[in-house]
């Protein structure tokens, strides 16, 4: 039997799934949660949009790893229970070229922006931050109850993120 690729998990769980917990820590070390909708793009990296005044952004603007927690709305059992675990480099995106394709991957998902011109105005007026997946976690108590598969030494090339990835049961 064949393991799952858990990189194709991971992108079909970030096609259902709009929000992550992402941590930060501040500047005496303490940890800041806080949800973020955010728009994945095809090699893993995820976009969201923010308030540089917000805890989280000046948290970044020190700190720039960060871990974040996604998981799946259908989760009624344990037998269902499904999410990604990632740590990753988060940086505020500057204008530019990787700022208009974040931009048109972040439309593609919140189209209800494109629709209304005051929101899309607000949206704009924040801060666009990118999120670079450097290690990666799938569980999916759908295979077996504890199941999970790891990437490790993630990276980001021209045909997608990928790296080496080790399976687990519980």
């Amino acid at each position: 039997m064949t393991s799952p690729d858990p990189l194709q998990l991971a992108r079909e769980l970030l096609a259902h799934c709009r929000t992550a917990t992402l941590a930060t820590t501040d500047e005496h070390g303490s940890p800041h949660a806080a949800n973020i909708q955010f728009a994945p793009d095809e090699n893993l990296n995820l976009y969201f949009i923010s308030s540089p005044t917000t805890a989280h952004a000046q948290h970044l603007a020190r700190h720039p790893r960060v871990a974040l927690t996604i998981y799946h709305p259908d989760d009624t059992t344990p037998a269902t229970i499904r999410g990604l675990q990632l740590h990753a480099d988060c940086r505020a995106l500057p204008p530019g070229p990787a700022y208009d394709r974040a931009w048109s991957c972040y439309l593609a998902r919140f189209t209800f922006l494109r629709d209304n011109p005051q929101f899309l105005s607000l949206a704009r007026a924040q801060t666009f931050y990118h999120v670079t997946p450097t290690w990666l976690r799938v569980i999916d108590n759908r295979r077996s109850f504890g199941w999970k598969a790891e990437v490790k030494e993630f990276y980001h090339g021209e045909h997608g993120g990928h790296g080496e990835h080790t399976e687990r049961k519980k």
